[in-house]
């Protein structure tokens, strides 16, 4: 077939064939996919907002955690006898709100009393009491510490002089001020050994004692800042004294 110049091609149909009619779309039918089309894409946008917010929470439980495990620690626990048999007791875990806070501190009161007035014979063991890194710093404040730091090295010449030791005996504790205060008064009794010259015998050797009392004023509080991990189990309530006076009563 030789093409022509602005040829037409004819399509012949058979007349037996009938002819399709032209598929129109509907409003309808746009009406529906357009909804379709925001519903899924909606959809879409909630799965990545909530996709964004579980990663989020991921991230910020996992630094959570990194920040809490160097504080893991276990609470020390109290046991406390409630009657004369010693099968029935009472635990307790040891924070602010605990029954026998009272009791505990108290007994860090008298321990820390026992602990600036006792002296032994052994300097290695004093400095580590009573210097600065010792207990009686770290139980006290900066303020109370340094009142004391000045007042020991004088004590320590007396008592080398004597040749003697100390030894204290808690007479009683009670709170000044109400049930709400923190000043407490303690009344204790010491003991000053003096042993005679080494250059007797033993059985001749008798030592003389010397026996004076004492009241103090202590103020003290729980500061949860001392408890960390090392000093835990030392110091469970962060037993602190913020205030000391101590004076001799005349006999």
């Amino acid at each position: 077939m030789v093409d022509l110049p602005n040829q037409k091609i004819l399509r012949i149909q058979d007349k037996n064939h009938k002819s399709e009619q032209p598929a129109f779309i509907t409003e309808d039918v746009v009406e529906v996919r357009r909804a379709k089309l925001i519903y899924y894409k909606w959809i879409s946008r909630l799965m990545a907002v909530l996709a964004t917010l579980s990663l989020l929470y991921g991230v910020c439980a996992t630094l959570a955690i990194l920040k809490l495990v160097p504080n893991i620690m276990y609470d020390p626990q109290l046991f406390v006898e409630v009657s004369d048999s010693s099968s029935i007791v009472k635990r307790e875990y040891i924070n602010r709100r605990m029954e026998s806070r009272e009791k505990i501190m108290i007994n860090f009161i008298k321990q820390y009393v026992e602990l600036r007035n006792t002296y032994i014979k052994d300097e290695a063991e004093m400095k580590k009491r009573w210097l600065w890194g010792g207990l009686v710093s770290y139980l006290s404040t900066y303020r109370v510490y340094k009142k004391f730091a000045a007042q020991f090295p004088k004590v320590v010449e007396e008592l080398k002089q004597a040749q003697a030791s100390r030894s204290v005996e808690i007479l009683s504790v009670t709170r000044s001020g109400g049930e709400q205060s923190f000043i407490w008064k303690v009344e204790f009794k010491t003991y000053d050994f003096t042993f005679g010259s080494m250059g007797e015998a033993v059985s001749e050797v008798k030592p003389s004692i010397t026996e004076r009392y004492w009241t103090v004023n202590i103020r003290c509080q729980a500061d949860e800042g001392r408890r960390t991990a090392y000093r835990r189990l030392l110091n469970p309530l962060g037993f602190v004294v913020t205030d000391y006076f101590q004076s001799e009563i005349e006999n």
